[in-house]
């Protein structure tokens, strides 16, 4: 029940601080910060479902005593973590040091912190530059870690402390399971010393028990702050001990009183970090990206091909639209989305007109089931691929292109066919009304099977530019409007809003920067025969100039808007619906 309590509390801390948890995770190549959400993420982060793999990872772990449970159920009352902030119970000296403690005792915390945390850290560093620098830089990423370390071991005392224990209680079972060594209970000493409301008695005991008197003592000195800044797992050296103070009656270590916390420019404290002598408390909790599995690719294949062959149905008119303006540029001269529109009710009448602004339906929806099915589970593997491969930070960016660009690549040989199909239909009328099999048979009769992959080279120039505008503009505007208007990321509601416009703009821009490639690839399939890229666009050069290049833009830029931003939004709700939503697992530390 105590360890089901503080799952609860948990994650209430990661609802509470949801715009921290959104800058810090969604980074698959720091399994020990914080992966996982992205803006998009929290768009139905109100649904949440617990994957069976999370459920055998927490029972696999469950007999070391530092558990990673998974984030799935939302707290009743979130405003627990604020009242224990204001709660003066444990000190944040205390709670910081007694992580410490733990990263050396503790068998459990200690093997994570060597072996997961130190070389994810050391991977991510370049190893150019100077070695000051360099160990520096190192120092800041682990404190920035550790704090978060800390708040987990603050939940496991807050509930401690909800469930009516005394301190003292706490000092026995913290010196009868880590208190083997004198010197391990001088650590545990020291650490209770930092409280105000210290358990006097039991505290005495402990340390007449060591024979502190014989040894020399040191005042803490300023010196110590930086010592123990550069690394999370220091303790304070045997010159310190806690000495009896009558005028207060308690113990102290003397000169602590006067310490100031370590401050460096590599530093990048939260607002909301608690600063303490031995480190930060952080603002959550340690979380993490649990192990995908190949059911979990099959699930954000199916949520993929949800998204995009519902969006892409959706919108077929405008890229009938699109597609006539770009294959009948006299006959569409001058027309623009609504006008487009408007020329194919009058010149084909009701029911011709209805039928034209559907044409190529079939090719469309197949086309992009292979395309939701390819990339979204592509981008998601090649992500974390590329990512644990080349961890260093300034390489992010890049990976996270090029793992688009990957995923987009093989969905090309699926699309590409579809492609050609769905033009011929659109802009031969004697092939309108026919089925996608009766046009692939007449296509193949006419041309050969080749015709169907000759705008493979310009499709996949078009869809890898696209791809890789969409996701950087729509990551990196979403962080324009957050970093303008922060009271933003505090409701789902207007996250979800913030994810529509962004996916808006990065539509817009995508169809910019693709639109010539789009324009020669249409043109291409529209003709009889094969067709060469560079004889394609001399051609369009030819009878319209540059501006040909860009026929149609407007009505596949708003397509594009409504594309991408429905795309992201049944995306995650698919992908909640299927319970593969929340990947992350919280760092559970009982005390």
């Amino acid at each position: 029940n105590s360890a089901c309590t503080i799952s609860a509390l948990c994650a209430s801390v990661i609802c509470c601080r949801a715009s921290w948890v959104r800058r810090r995770c969604g980074r698959p190549d720091r399994p020990c910060t914080a992966p996982a959400a992205s803006r998009r993420d929290l768009a139905t982060a109100l649904v949440v479902a617990v994957p069976q793999a999370a459920a055998a990872e927490v029972q696999n772990q469950s007999n070391l005593g530092l558990l990673w449970l998974p984030i799935n159920e939302e707290p009743e009352k979130e405003e627990i973590f604020e009242r224990f902030e204001s709660d003066a119970q444990w000190s944040v000296d205390f709670i910081v040091y007694l992580a410490r403690i733990l990263l050396n005792y503790d068998a459990a915390s200690a093997s994570w912190w060597q072996t997961e945390v130190v070389p994810a850290v050391d991977a991510t560093l370049s190893p150019n530059g100077d070695a000051k620098t360099w160990q520096q830089m190192r120092a800041a990423k682990l404190r920035e870690i550790f704090a978060d370390y800390a708040a987990s071991v603050e939940i496991g005392l807050r509930r401690y402390q909800e469930e009516g224990r005394r301190k003292s209680g706490l000092l026995k079972k913290l010196v009868d399971r880590y208190g083997e060594t004198q010197e391990g209970r001088r650590q545990l000493a020291l650490a209770f010393t930092l409280l105000e409301d210290q358990p006097l008695e039991l505290l005495s005991s402990l340390l007449s028990s060591l024979q502190l008197d014989t040894r020399l003592q040191a005042v803490f000195s300023p010196a110590l702050s930086d010592y123990l800044a550069m690394d999370p797992t220091r303790l304070l050296p045997i010159t310190q001990y806690p000495v009896w103070n009558g005028g207060i009656g308690r113990w102290v270590i003397p000169g602590f009183q006067s310490a100031q916390p370590y401050k460096s420019a590599f530093d990048e404290i939260d607002n909301g970090a608690q600063l303490s002598v031995f480190g930060a408390r952080g603002t959550d909790v340690v979380v993490k990206e649990r192990k995908l599995n190949p059911r979990d690719y099959g699930l954000f294949a199916l949520s993929g091909a949800f998204g995009c062959a519902l969006t892409h149905s959706l919108v077929i008119p405008l890229d009938v639209v699109k597609t006539r303006l770009q294959t009948s540029p006299e006959q569409y001269k001058g027309a623009n989305l609504v006008s487009g529109l408007q020329l194919i009710y009058r010149e084909e009448g009701l029911g011709g007109g209805l039928q034209g602004l559907l044409s190529g339906w079939e090719p469309t929806v197949l086309g992009y089931l292979w395309y939701g099915i390819t990339v979204y589970p592509g981008y998601e593997f090649f992500k974390r691929l590329f990512l644990s491969l080349f961890p260093q930070e300034e390489l992010r960016v890049l990976l996270v292109l090029l793992s688009g660009a990957v995923a987009t690549v093989f969905a090309c040989f699926g699309v590409c066919p579809a492609e050609a199909c769905r033009i011929r239909m659109v802009a031969d009328p004697e092939l309108n009304a026919k089925g996608l099999l009766q046009v692939v048979q007449v296509i193949r009769e006419q041309d050969g099977p080749g015709v169907f992959y000759d705008g493979l080279s310009t499709l996949l120039v078009r869809q890898v530019l696209f791809g890789m505008m969409k996701f950087l503009v729509f990551d990196y505007f979403a962080d324009f409007v957050f970093d303008l208007q922060p009271a933003l990321a505090e409701r789902v509601e207007t996250q979800l809003l913030v994810s529509l416009i962004s996916g808006a703009v990065a539509g817009v821009a995508s169809s910019i920067i693709s639109q010539p490639a789009d324009s020669i690839l249409t043109r291409m399939n529209q003709k009889e025969g094969r067709a060469s890229f560079f004889s394609t666009a001399l051609e369009i050069w030819e009878e319209q100039g540059f501006g040909g290049f860009f026929a149609g833009l407007g009505s596949r830029s708003v397509w594009a808007a409504c594309i991408i931003s429905g795309q992201f939004f049944l995306y995650d709700l698919c992908k909640s619906f299927l319970g593969v939503k929340d990947l992350r697992m919280f760092l559970n530390v009982q005390v």
